[in-house]
């Protein structure tokens, strides 16, 4: 975020020649693992090390997602510049919702490609080891609150 102008949280990738499909286009699946990755920087920022998100350690944590859309407007190709958009749109007790945009940057013009959403669980190892839901912590909320969606409903927009 830079100085409050923005509320959302942003990564940048180019596309490569692994992302396309034989038409040269992208594999629809690659907008999701791009969208993964910005929920693994969002994670880091609300206190989560990487090496608590890598099984097997006992204090293991994560996001798992539970609930994924997207809606594909135009199609990416090799080479282009793209910038994956996400907002915190809601926060439950031990769950989460994003939205994501992910546009194409080309000659300072920006173009919408997808619309996307994540619904996800914060878990980690109860007592006797097994993963179950935990509750979202105050450092936590406080990190998601600043990568809210101002009226957002978790829903990718028409």
């Amino acid at each position: 975020m830079q100085g409050g102008e923005r509320r959302y949280l942003a990564v940048r990738v180019q596309v490569g020649w692994g992302d396309c499909d034989p038409a040269g286009i992208v594999f629809y699946p690659r907008f999701y693992a791009w969208m993964d990755t910005v929920s693994h920087v969002l994670a880091r920022e609300m206190g989560i090390p990487r090496e608590s998100m890598i099984p097997p350690g006992p204090d293991m944590l994560g996001f798992p997602v539970v609930g994924t859309q997207a809606q594909y407007l135009s199609p990416a190709r090799m080479d282009d510049v793209l910038e994956v958009r996400t907002w915190v749109s809601r926060v439950g007790r031990s769950s989460l919702s994003l939205r994501h945009e992910i546009v194409r940057i080309e000659d300072g013009a920006e173009e919408l490609l997808v619309r996307g959403r994540e619904d996800r669980v914060f878990i980690g190892r109860d007592e006797r080891g097994q993963l179950k839901s935990r509750e979202l912590t105050e450092q936590m909320r406080a990190a998601l609150a600043r990568y809210a969606d101002e009226g957002g409903d978790g829903l990718p927009r028409s």
